[in-house]
């Protein structure tokens, strides 16, 4: 490590200046995070009389039957899909889509009836998601979340560093926490805290960021999507699997989101029995799984189980099967073991990322999600007691005498942040803010004491 102050000095300008964009972004993220992992156990246990039978459903209806019923009972609204289950006592569920709103439906298959529904779009889940994924501002959401996630991955670097023990101090002393109620207790905390949480600050940012529309949807998500025209003899030129997905609920495999999807040969007659292609895919490994309904004349039939549509706990089981909707045959069967070595991280880390697989994952998410905020509260005391007395005083680390270390620092810090488009921009954006702020503008000199 380089002992220099000045060098120093410009590790830690950096460091300040990402976590003051960051902190809010991270507190955010850490709160509907949380949100998101209990909000379906908490929407199951609100609503057990919609979710569970108070009966054994052998001998129910067919899945036609119910099928039309649903269709009957909401003429307005296209079905989407079918929820499949394993268990005795759980209600058929139904996925219809409104212009304005996705909603489910779930039909007691013994007493032949409706329910009642549930709204997606208006669920807990779809709003902590929509602000967790994009602040509820659309793209321009997606783009400051993805440079608060990229720059998080630069304050860990920094943070790192920060933390380094230097001189004759020991691993062993860099860990402890000095208690006492000052500043150094506050700066113990929040570095020993943030050094424990560090690899797992990082996983879920290079996880999380898979979802981004810069560098997830035009860089990794796009090199690492399933090629279907090499599985499947004709496929759409309009279509992608991301079609499956609905709002508030992300349901198909992160490398087939862009993957067209395959279409059906036009054939005279009805299409193949719904029943028919339930015992199908049953009888080739499918426990639960949600059953797709074909989009226009040549769409087919899509039959999935995955950790991201929550049907299964273990990413290495997800499995996508495309079927003719006239004649049933098999057009695509993509398996994980079908995935590149990218997708295949990928898929175990978006389930990680969502507490997916099991218990333990679900704990380990919920002390991550508490332990960020944590790290953000200490880091605001930190900065609030070492500012200056002046309320409109930013407080920044001062600006190192020898800018040759500034520079280095830079020059150190800028090739990381070019593995993430966003984290690039904004450090060069940074950079020059503060070249100019510091030295130029008067005014603005004042509130960078």
């Amino acid at each position: 490590m380089n002992n220099s102050k000045s060098f120093y000095l410009s590790i830690w300008r950096w460091h300040f200046y990402a976590g003051l964009y960051v902190v809010p972004f991270m507190i955010m993220l850490s709160v509907t995070g949380l949100m998101m992992l209990y909000a379906p156990k908490l929407e199951r246990w609100l609503h057990a009389d919609l979710f569970y039978l108070p009966y054994d459903r052998h001998g129910s209806m067919s899945y036609e039957a119910q099928t039309r019923l649903v269709a009957d009972h909401y003429p307005d609204a296209t079905i989407k899909y079918l929820y499949v289950t394993q268990g005795p006592h759980d209600a058929t569920r139904f996925q219809l889509s409104r212009p304005d709103e996705d909603f489910w439906v779930f039909v007691d298959p013994v007493a032949e009836r409706i329910l009642g529904d549930l709204s997606i779009t208006h669920s807990l889940y779809a709003w902590a998601d929509d602000t967790h994924g994009t602040f509820m501002l659309g793209l321009t959401g997606d783009w400051m979340i993805e440079i608060a996630t990229s720059l998080t991955i630069l304050l860990i670097v920094t943070g790192v560093f920060l933390w380094w023990p230097r001189g004759n101090k020991s691993l062993f002393q860099a860990l402890r926490i000095r208690f006492g109620g000052n500043r150094s207790m506050w700066r113990d905390i929040h570095s020993v805290s943030g050094i424990l949480l560090s690899v797992f600050l990082l996983f879920f940012c290079i996880s999380g960021l898979s979802w981004t529309s810069v560098w997830g949807a035009k860089l990794v998500q796009a090199w690492s999507t399933f090629p279907m025209e090499k599985s499947a003899a004709n496929v759409s030129s309009v279509l992608t699997h991301d079609e499956l997905n609905r709002q508030g609920l992300k349901q198909i495999p992160w490398n087939l989101e862009q993957a067209p999807m395959p279409e059906s040969l036009v054939m005279d007659g009805s299409s193949v029995s719904l029943d028919n292609l339930v015992v199908r895919s049953r009888s080739m490994g499918f426990s639960r799984f949600q059953l797709h309904f074909p989009v226009g004349d040549t769409g087919v039939y899509t039959a999935t189980a995955s950790s991201m549509g929550r049907d299964i706990e273990n990413a290495t089981d997800d499995r996508t099967i495309h079927f003719d909707r006239y004649n049933g045959a098999v057009l695509a069967d993509i398996g994980y073991e079908d995935y590149n070595w990218f997708a295949k991280s990928m898929a175990i880390g978006i389930a990680l990322h969502m507490g997916q697989m099991g218990w333990w994952n679900l704990l380990l998410c919920t002390f991550y999600c508490v332990g960020v905020l944590g790290l953000c509260i200490t880091g605001v005391i930190m900065w609030w007691q070492r500012r200056p007395g002046k309320l409109l005083v930013l407080g920044a680390p001062p600006m190192p005498k020898d800018l040759r270390r500034w520079q280095h620092a830079t020059w150190l810090l800028l090739p990381l942040s070019l593995l993430f488009p966003m984290a690039a921009a904004t450090m060069i954006t940074m950079l020059a803010i503060d070249f100019i702020a510091s030295r130029w503008i008067p005014q603005v000199h004042t509130l960078y004491r």
